[in-house]
């Protein structure tokens, strides 16, 4: 990929839109976790991890440039 690939990726609306809906899940995510945490500790620990996998796809160095 070069960079004019990763800019054109970055920029697509379908990029955008995935990114949004990350984000947005983690809102979600995290305000279930401030109105009942503690009555599933199971839950609890899929939501919390699920948020690290959130964060994780959004905070990835995602340019590698291979030409």
């Amino acid at each position: 990929m070069n960079r004019q690939d990763f800019v054109d990726w970055k920029n697509s609306p379908i990029t955008k839109a995935l990114f949004n809906a990350l984000h947005d899940n983690i809102a979600g995510l995290k305000e279930e976790l401030a109105i009942g945490a503690g009555i599933d500790s199971r839950s609890d620990g899929l939501k919390v991890g699920a948020i690290q996998a959130y964060t994780d796809v959004l905070g990835a160095d995602w340019f590698e440039e291979t030409e």
